[in-house]
């Protein structure tokens, strides 16, 4: 990509994200990004031809990346990782600001509900990963891969909830008690 090009895209996409998490949905239009990153309307609409494709891109670029531990060797170190990254994520304060957004616009915007949808195939395929490897080790009752939304929200559900309801930490003490609690409610039956 020409140098150029790149810089005017990052101007824009800083320009937006800063309008966004200061204001809100409401406060991000395209004059307001043209008048706080200085790129030219016309060649913000050749990037981004509506507003929601911009919000999309804003998202798209600030989402928290969410895969399968590569350099966990069990299923609780994958676990831990895994919830860290939700952790870290509610921590950051652009994306805590953000994520409220998205979850109430991707029932409007179809660009921003194919975003959110992105987010939560990542993760589903990320956590089965890590269960999968639970199941292998004889850890987990292989029922848990029934339902691996299901296992997503009891495993890093307090965490998202801490971070949206601001009562309490996020840290890693949470982090491991998400972690310890949902492996002792799905643990595999001892084997004879």
């Amino acid at each position: 990509m020409d140098p150029r090009i790149a810089r005017t895209q990052q101007a824009v996409m800083d320009a937006a994200t800063e309008l966004l998490v200061e204001g809100g949905p409401a406060a991000l239009t395209m004059d307001a990004v043209v008048a706080r990153s200085g790129v030219a309307k016309s060649t913000l609409y050749r990037h981004w031809e509506t507003r929601d494709a911009l919000l999309a891109a804003v998202f798209t670029t600030c989402k928290p990346a969410m895969g399968a531990p590569a350099d966990a060797t069990s299923c609780e170190e994958g676990l831990r990782a895994l919830v860290r990254t939700v952790a870290d994520a509610l921590t950051d304060e652009s994306w805590s600001r953000l994520a409220p957004a998205l979850i109430l616009l991707s029932k409007q915007h179809p660009e921003l509900a194919q975003v959110d949808s992105d987010m939560k195939r990542t993760q589903h395929e990320a956590t089965e990963a890590v269960l999968r490897m639970g199941v292998e080790e004889g850890l987990l009752d292989p029922s848990v891969l029934d339902d691996v939304e299901r296992a997503v929200a009891l495993v890093a559900g307090p965490v998202v909830f801490a971070g949206l309801a601001d009562m309490t930490e996020i840290d890693d003490a949470l982090v491991d008690t998400c972690v310890t609690q949902f492996l002792a409610g799905h643990r595999a039956e001892a084997r004879s």
